[in-house]
């Protein structure tokens, strides 16, 4: 990467003496690390595919925690060209340093690690420095020759203060920019002449909005902005209704997911002795998942485009678009219906405002509809069950494209019974406190996903460094895990473990143990005063142990902790202890189920408490003794 080096003050003529630090109130300046000076922001659109964005930027860092504000980053493609590149650079008086120009920057393809080829490339730099305050100001424009969506307006910044931003916006009269607010009362200034209107919003002296932990990406205070009109690779669109948008996509995805009529007689033959279409659907599941696998594919307008169903039959790969594409041809040719589905993934993503159209996608998956239940496909993984959706696309509103256009409906909500983790451990103790242990995991859902990444696709440390440092198991002396009961892509985990002291003290002739070897539950909410956003847990789920300690000869019970009943409205947890006297068994059992896994900002203080009582009820000890 170019670094920015600075040099030497050289021309006293290109001073901004507004931009010395001195000139920030102190307001603005309290508990953050930068503040913007100056944002302004001017996007002109010439038609529906044609437009011009200017943008200068100003900003204050005032220490090393904010060096992400000296980088600039910007994206060129085959629809972006980014021009007029300055950079200039100020000491904290405002005194000039330095400038810096398109052709100073570094320019590379966009190798974003998993594209199997892209077009993208990336124009960045770093301004470095020891000394702060130090302010930079960014100048530069981006021609677009293909537009889909407008910039959000944005007006606070996380950990961030502002003191001016300006977001203008011009276009024909016949081509109205829509806007919706979420979480602020912004209204623009509205001009109307010559046949344009221009929109503009501002603020001035804006503090920072707190960026709280485990909130949704997108959950912060902005202007939703988006076009009436658009065009995309000579592809015209309108973006005024879901249904219009969809109808647009219909023009992407037409006649690309059909396959030749040997592929279909295959695809015949593949289902023939099915007793449902259900049944059709899960067997065209598994050829898709046993024979093709996913790639990235990013060229000119491949970002909404999915390549042809026969392009991925012969060559056995494709993006989230063409895979979808091709299951959907594949249930074409046995004469069931399905739906391309468009989506926000990720697990920490909100649905996409059903009421207010915008590209605001990342993803698509499959919707196949059922007399009696809608069959849902993420047809990228090679692992995820038949129908089940996972923590990445449930809970959101899916843009189905169908033959009328498009349409918003809801994925399925997320399960807790999708999602179960169940150990088993048989404790084998000696009597000097050290012992053996035998440890089954049943998993399924997302537990599965994590399990597979963290224990199956690395190093032999990175698994213990997992198992000790995130689930919370004692530092074995020895550990082994394997597979068993291996069902396709279901199977149980396996441990093996020696320790050299599993007691977490001793004192005389009585020994102190954890009800587990590791800890069942170890997520602690923040701790905060008033929460504004609501908080995302990875996925609902059901959490069980059953720990048995084998105790050697001549030891008994002394202490056994009370069962406990913990309940809050986001789920319930239970605890018990028990003695076989005959067998010198220690039995401990507990159940955790959530229910939810988005916890509800209003409700945060009651489910904070409820995560740490569980904590809470875990740290009680029990004593055996000697007899």
């Amino acid at each position: 990467m170019l670094l920015f080096v600075f040099g030497l003050r050289i021309l006293n003529a290109q001073d901004r003496p507004q931009y010395a630090v001195t000139g920030i109130p102190d307001s603005l300046k309290k508990d953050v690390n930068a503040v913007i000076r100056e944002q302004k922001t001017n996007i002109i659109i010439k038609s529906p595919g044609r437009g011009r964005q200017e943008v200068k930027r100003v900003v204050t860092v005032l220490n090393e925690k904010a060096q992400r504000q000296l980088v600039f980053v910007q994206y060129p493609d085959k629809f972006r060209k980014i021009e007029d590149i300055e950079i200039n650079v100020f000491d904290e008086k405002g005194n000039y340093i330095r400038h810096y120009k398109k052709k100073d920057l570094e320019k590379a393809s966009d190798d974003d690690g998993f594209s199997l080829v892209t077009d993208n490339k990336i124009i960045y730099g770093m301004v470095t420095t020891d000394k702060y305050p130090i302010t930079v100001e960014y100048n530069y424009a981006i021609a677009y020759d293909g537009i889909l969506e407008y910039e959000d307006f944005i007006p606070q910044l996380p950990e961030q203060t502002i003191q001016k931003s300006n977001y203008t916006i011009t276009t024909a009269a016949n081509n109205k920019v829509r806007y919706k607010n979420y979480r602020c009362s912004l209204q623009p200034t509205i001009k109307e002449e010559n046949g344009s209107i221009t929109y503009v919003w501002s603020v001035q002296n804006a503090g920072p909005f707190k960026d709280e932990d485990g909130a949704a990406s997108r959950d912060i205070p902005r202007v939703m902005i988006a076009p009436t009109l658009f065009e995309m690779d000579d592809y015209e669109g309108d973006m005024s209704s879901w249904q219009s948008y969809g109808k647009w996509q219909t023009t992407l995805i037409k006649q690309t997911n059909k396959l030749p009529e040997q592929s279909q007689g295959f695809y015949r033959n593949l289902v023939k002795d099915a007793k449902s279409d259900k049944e059709k659907v899960a067997i065209l599941y598994k050829y898709l998942q046993d024979n093709f696998r996913y790639v990235s594919i990013q060229l000119g307008i491949g970002g909404w485009k999915p390549f042809s169903a026969d392009f991925v039959e012969s060559k056995k790969y494709g993006d989230c678009k063409a895979l979808s594409n091709f299951m959907q041809a594949m249930l074409n040719a046995v004469n069931i219906p399905s739906h391309y589905a468009i989506i926000n993934a990720g697990y920490d993503e909100m649905p996409v405002d059903k009421d207010f159209p915008q590209n605001a996608f990342n993803h698509v998956i499959l919707c196949v509809p059922q007399p009696k239940d809608t069959i849902w496909l993420e047809c990228t993984s090679r692992t995820q069950p038949f129908g089940v959706l996972g923590n990445f696309t449930e809970n959101r509103n899916a843009f189905l494209i169908t033959e009328t256009g498009g349409v918003m409906v809801p994925t399925p909500r997320s399960k807790a019974s999708n999602n179960v983790l169940h150990s088993y451990t048989l404790i084998t103790m000696a009597e000097n406190g050290s012992g053996t242990a035998a440890i089954d995991v049943h998993h399924t859902g997302e537990f599965t996903d994590v399990l597979n990444s963290r224990l199956f696709e690395s190093t032999d440390q990175v698994k213990k460094s997992y198992l000790i440092n995130r689930v919370g198991f004692k530092q074995p002396d020895d550990l082994q895990i394997v597979k068993k009961d291996v069902n396709g892509s279901q199977y149980t985990l396996h441990y093996d473990m020696s320790f050299e002291k599993i007691p977490d003290f001793s004192t005389g002739s009585k020994m102190f143990l954890n009800a587990r070897l590791y800890k069942f539950w170890n997520t602690a909410l923040p701790k905060m005063e008033k929460r504004e956003s609501d908080y995302y847990m990875e996925f609902p789920l059901i959490q069980t142990d059953t720990t048995i300690y084998q105790l050697p000869e001549g030891f008994t019970i002394e202490t056994l902790p009370k069962p406990t009943v913990i309940k809050d409205q986001i789920g319930q947890f239970e605890s018990n202890y028990k003695y076989d006297a005959a067998k010198r068994q220690l039995f401990t059992t507990c159940r955790l189920t959530l229910d939810q896994y988005v916890i509800k900002a209003s409700h945060y203080q009651e489910a904070a408490k409820f995560f740490s009582d569980i904590i809470r009820e875990q740290q009680q000890k029990l004593v055996v003794k000697k007899e």
